[in-house]
């Protein structure tokens, strides 16, 4: 069985890697530990590598056509892992998942309509539609759940509201929703005329036995008002081949859809997208399995030592459990009153905390408000990384 190093330290300075050569420019120093950006730092899988260098070492990079047993392995692979049975010609590639957002928003809305988000949520949610003139609207989350009540009162307060983003599992958190909820979720936004797109990209990253539960596969509703992006980017360590999919069971969305991009030619992937995500689908399971045991290794540590990290009595920082993927919600409002000094805290309160763990922890996190204003005294950890670089001090506070 072959051996798999994921307490390797890896070099990425001046390789153009945006979460190590941004330092300077983001966090006004690049002397931290960058624990921000989703992407992992273990070596992707070998096999993944061993089919690109043959594509490098040919030596000759002219057009490529797609495999034709890229659509099939997705729908294996959607199968194998949830339990949901895909048709091929439901399936195109998609040049990234946030790409692919923007390219739904342009396609199914125009300027001036309302989407809605569940925040504190990824930020693109909110910047894509911001960015192309549409209105957002807000639903936030209750303690990690859906406030579905609220929704259903939104929608019919708002209407016409022409498209949902749901980021499922959900980012940040780590949250997978339940099949009731997801069911539940399709009914109210297929009774308000509202599309639903649904951002499955961490939905392969499931810690503890979890498994995640695909949006439209819940119900005929789901499957006949949605759209499903995934990709095997986050999971396989591979987010610069921008390799990503949509599934479209419903033939009126898809047929228009997918015409659009083929005309534009977006729905074109390089080589080295298609066949680093049929080589992750059909050879790097156990890489993923392995993976995934060591971050809940990395989780646990973590655990452990923000439970040493007390002032007054009481935990400064309490993260939350994740039941998918390797980013970690760190709730840190404790710390942050006392920073702050005073239990009411406000936004302007935030930048104290974004100092604290830059220039006294010397570690580079998400800030949490830039997932919404729900994210205040929040921030967000990557923890998928070597387990030495989760060993960082965190100083006393009064």
């Amino acid at each position: 069985m072959e051996e798999f190093n994921f307490d390797e330290i890896i070099d990425r300075r001046n390789t153009y890697s945006v979460k190590y050569d941004a330092l300077k420019t983001l966090f006004g120093r690049d002397d931290i530990t960058p624990l921000w950006v989703a992407d992992m730092e273990f070596r992707s899988p070998k096999c993944i590598r061993d089919v690109l260098e043959k594509y490098v070492q040919s030596g000759v990079y002219g057009y490529n056509s797609e495999p034709a047993q890229m659509k099939p392995t997705i729908a294996g692979w959607m199968l194998q892992e949830h339990e949901w049975k895909v048709e091929s010609d439901w399936i195109s590639f998609i040049p990234g998942i946030v790409r692919g957002i923007g390219l739904a928003v342009n396609f199914f809305t125009k300027p001036g309509d309302k989407v809605v988000v569940q925040s504190p949520v990824y930020h693109p949610f909110t910047n894509v539609p911001l960015g192309n003139g549409r209105k957002v609207l807000r639903n936030p989350l209750k303690e990690g759940k859906m406030d579905l009540d609220s929704l259903d009162s939104l929608l019919s307060a708002e209407g016409p509201v022409k498209m949902m983003i749901l980021c499922s599992p959900h980012n940040p958190g780590g949250y997978l929703w339940s099949r009731e909820d997801l069911t539940q979720l399709a009914e109210i936004c297929h009774r308000h005329g509202t599309l639903v797109i649904s951002d499955e990209i961490h939905a392969d990253l499931n810690l503890w036995g979890n498994r995640n539960i695909s949006f439209a596969s819940v119900s005929d509703i789901a499957a006949e008002n949605s759209i499903t992006f995934g990709a095997p980017s986050k999971t396989f360590n591979i987010p610069g081949f921008a390799s990503s999919f949509s599934i479209i069971p419903n033939p009126e969305l898809a047929k228009p859809f997918y015409a659009w991009l083929s005309a534009n030619e977006l729905n074109c992937p390089s080589i080295f997208a298609s066949m680093g995500m049929i080589t992750a689908y059909t050879e790097g399971k156990p890489w993923r399995d392995a993976a995934l045991r060591y971050i809940e290794g990395n989780i646990i540590y973590l655990e452990e030592k923000f439970a040493a990290f007390r002032a007054g009595g009481e935990q400064l920082i309490n993260p939350v459990r994740p039941q998918s993927s390797y980013l970690v919600w760190l709730d840190c409002r404790n710390l942050l009153r006392h920073l702050a000094g005073r239990n009411e805290l406000k936004l302007e309160d935030q930048p104290l905390l974004v100092d604290y763990f830059v220039n006294k922890a010397r570690i580079g996190l998400n800030d949490g408000t830039m997932f919404g204003p729900e994210g205040l005294g929040f921030m967000r950890l990557n923890a998928g990384c070597p387990r030495s670089m989760l060993g960082f001090d965190l100083p006393e506070v009064r």
